[in-house]
């Protein structure tokens, strides 16, 4: 991670974009905000606590270099630039009445003349980066586009500033308005209104010490996660202007340990371009060597991918991904980050966390990772649902309640074709007053997979029980849980999406065990109640969160990026800032 960070230095100063600021004022002394980030990555004893925030001395900067977007040209929108103005006096306010009301109480400028005044800018134009790539509105990227245009040192474009910050604080109020789902799934946030509501006592108190703590409170907490967010938003960014033209790595026949390909120095260039780690002797030699493997393997890993060295399909995806979606990918999970903080149940001390895109489950203990576990999760047509809610009980030898969805589109087609499907599997068939109907009384070719099925089925516990010997219960509208599985040797595929909607977890025996102690029943305890048989519910004297989240790219404890492919295509509509 070091190299990576200082890649990005060196990159970053090549477009001569100065990364020592002063963010917190004119007394306050300045650092080198990557060689901070770095310094502070390499102290073992507060690594884990930089994730989520650190404590700084008063006189120093956790800073964010807010002042090197004001170096940086951003590709544009076509048609975007005969939209821009150059003059302040053409400029088209948006907001015209609160413009007025706040010249009428704040006679002196918002946004020059005062120490701060700069930082105070440069935070808004961060801000409108980040939300207009996570997806927001046009608008918000037609300011950043405006801005970027101007001499914005010129106190004459006030009027242009105020806009945009409204704006934003009228995006913001729009975000706290989602439900969780919307929280993580962010698949409609480009066509959100930004109608703005305050009233005329917050006007009246509105300062500039107060300007930049409303930037501040949008920004969300300042920590070292945020920080390598930034810095990777900005190097990709700096790649999409290095690279000028997208050329993809045509696919073609796999490559591996000492093919000779035309298309190895591209994968090369990829591969340096991705972790400034990636030091390659000729990038030009068209066959691939061990130096490549090794970065490509890395490379796979950090991907979810089969890290065998070999590229196919999947590898050429992530290669050919283009470097501003990075950036956007980035700045949507930056965001689906600061959101889940509203949701977080006060009761944290442990909690579990799902990771839906990344087929993976961590569960926490004081924000201690405790232990993680592959998953499977819904298939796209039967999404898993991002939810949070508690697990309140073990359910050791679970009966499958089949849901009638799975009962009409799978399960009928099979008993059409063969009556004693029902018995193989170990169902059993109710009517709705609760009474037992053998399934040999049933014409099973004459009922239909569509409309209405007449009766409820159940599996019964025990070997081929599609829930295994666990299930975990939480309180949810959609009737879906984790448990265990009856077919783990889909645990073995790096693509995991294949369940109904549940969430099966491939340590599920463990993750049991570890619920039912805290809550006091011993190991033998439920080795003597899977052995009766028999469906037993183990009330949780403490609930445990349990939270299904959606990013696609994250950082690991130790600092590592990874990226994951959007499987419920959340993010199809590209946000406005260049595609």
């Amino acid at each position: 991670m070091s190299r990576l960070l200082l890649g990005i230095f060196v990159s970053c100063f090549s477009l001569h974009v100065h990364a020592t600021v002063s963010l917190l004022g004119p007394n306050e002394q300045t650092s080198n905000v990557f060689t901070q980030a770095n310094q502070t990555h390499l102290n073992t004893d507060i690594s884990q606590v930089a994730i989520k925030g650190i404590d700084t001395p008063p006189h120093s900067e956790l800073g964010v270099g807010e002042r090197l977007l004001s170096r940086l040209s951003w590709p544009d929108e076509a048609g975007r630039e005969s939209a821009l103005v150059l003059k302040a006096e053409d400029y088209q306010v948006r907001y015209p009445e609160l413009q007025q009301s706040i010249q009428y109480f704040h006679p002196d400028s918002l946004w020059y003349g005062y120490p701060k005044a700069r930082n105070t800018r440069d935070q808004l134009q961060w801000m409108l980066l980040e939300f207009s790539l996570a997806g927001g509105p046009k608008q918000l990227s037609d300011w950043l586009a405006q801005i970027n245009a101007i001499n914005n040192d010129n106190p004459q474009w006030e009027a242009l500033y105020t806009d945009a910050f409204l704006g934003l604080m009228a995006f913001c109020q729009q975000l706290m308005g989602l439900d969780y789902a919307q929280s993580m799934a962010l698949n409609n946030i480009t066509s959100t209104p930004l109608v703005i509501l305050i009233d005329e006592p917050w006007l009246a108190h509105l300062s500039r010490e107060d300007l930049y703590q409303q930037l501040s409170s949008m920004r969300g907490e300042l920590n070292i996660e945020r920080l390598r967010y930034r810095q990777q938003i900005l190097h990709w960014l700096n790649v999409q202007q290095q690279r000028k033209q997208q050329v993809n790595i045509a696919s073609g026949p796999l490559i591996s340990l000492n093919s000779r390909d035309w298309r190895v120095p591209l994968i090369r260039q990829r591969l340096a371009e991705f972790d400034i780690a990636n030091q390659f002797v000729d990038l030009q030699l068209d066959t691939m060597d061990a130096d490549t493997v090794i970065a490509l393997k890395r490379f796979q890993t950090q991907h979810g991918l089969k890290a065998d060295g070999i590229v196919g399909s999947d590898t050429l995806y992530w290669l050919n991904f283009k470097p501003v979606n990075r950036s956007k990918m980035l700045a949507r999970n930056l965001l689906r980050k600061q959101l889940l903080e509203r949701f977080m149940l006060s009761s944290n001390q442990q909690r579990i966390m799902v990771n839906v895109p990344a087929y993976q489950m961590t569960y926490l203990d004081d924000d201690n990772e405790v232990f993680q576990s592959k998953v499977v999760v819904g298939r796209a047509s039967r999404a898993t649902p991002l939810l949070v809610s508690e697990i309140s009980s073990v359910v050791i030898n679970p009966y499958w309640n089949v849901p009638r969805t799975i009962v009409r589109k799978d399960i009928i087609p099979k008993l059409r074709r063969d009556p004693s499907y029902v018995d193989q599997q170990r169902f059993e068939l109710f009517d709705y007053q609760g009474q037992a109907v053998p399934s040999e009384q049933i014409d099973w070719t004459r009922v239909k997979d569509t409309g209405a099925f007449p009766y409820r089925m159940r599996q019964r516990p025990g070997p081929g029980n599609a829930l295994g010997a666990y299930k975990f219960h939480f309180d949810n509208q959609f009737a879906v849980y984790l448990h265990d599985t009856s077919s783990p040797e889909l645990f073995s595929e790096q693509q995991r999406a294949f369940s109904s909607g549940c969430v099966r977890v491939e340590a599920a025996d463990y993750l049991a065990e570890t619920l039912l102690k805290q809550a006091g029943y011993s190991e033998q305890y439920k080795q003597r109640l899977i052995a009766k048989g028999e469906p037993k519910w183990v009330p949780l004297k403490q609930k445990v969160p349990v939270y299904l989240v959606y990013f696609t790219s994250w950082f690991d404890g130790s600092g590592g990026l990874h990226y994951r492919k959007d499987i419920y295509n959340f993010a199809s509509v590209d946000s406005f800032l260049a595609s």
